[in-house]
């Protein structure tokens, strides 16, 4: 291996084993909200849980708001809106089943009831709304290919029509626990869509 070959790979080393270090931390993080919750979470078990130093958990996360902070983020990022589906009921029915099958985990409703919590601090009530940002960020591009394709006029607003379309979702799998059928999730997303342009044949009139 000649010097330049080594200095290459001391350079992807590092970033290879951060990577590494942040996704071991957020398993074992995922663990241990479905294990005792946010409540029993603590930053000292989970770098035991993920087999790295106490030191470099609290270095990258110093508290567990930061830490499930960046949990948050990552899963909506994560958020897989599927593929163009050629029109906008069959989008939101993707979006809607990849919401019951993202949720429906123990680790998810752990995180998801902090998020809906009533109790929150500044800086987990900063992290839920970064987290609801990112999500409907993401879900917009379902609004936007709507509004390509003529669907949906240019000012619909696509926050008010997802949360038109999800709400009755997170509604059943987070407070009542009732589970969801094909035929419900179809309806939500019908209606949702229907309201939306309701909403904008009124706006003209």
């Amino acid at each position: 291996m000649t010097a330049g070959d080594e200095s290459q790979e001391r350079v992807r080393r590092p970033g290879g084993r951060a990577a590494a270090v942040v996704a071991a931390v957020q398993r074992a993080t995922e663990d241990l909200l479905e294990e005792v919750g946010y409540d029993g979470l603590i930053l000292t078990e989970v770098a035991a849980r993920a087999g790295v130093n106490k030191t470099t958990v609290y270095r990258r996360w110093p508290t567990k708001v930061a830490l499930v902070t960046d949990l948050y983020l990552s899963r909506a990022a994560a958020l897989d809106i599927g593929r163009d589906a050629g029109n906008l009921v069959s989008d939101l029915i993707s979006l809607l089943e990849t919401i019951v099958t993202s949720v429906n985990t123990p680790a998810a409703r752990a995180v998801l009831s902090v998020l809906i919590g009533a109790t929150l601090d500044d800086e987990a009530r900063a992290a839920r709304q970064a987290f609801w940002a990112e999500r409907f960020r993401r879900g917009a591009v379902i609004v936007n290919r709507a509004v390509e394709r003529g669907e949906l006029p240019p000012r619909t607003d696509a926050r008010m029509l997802l949360e038109d379309a999800c709400s009755p979702v997170y509604f059943r799998l987070l407070l009542t626990g009732e589970t969801l059928t094909s035929a419900e999730i179809e309806t939500f997303a019908r209606r949702a869509a229907r309201r939306a342009q309701e909403s904008a044949d009124n706006d003209t009139q």
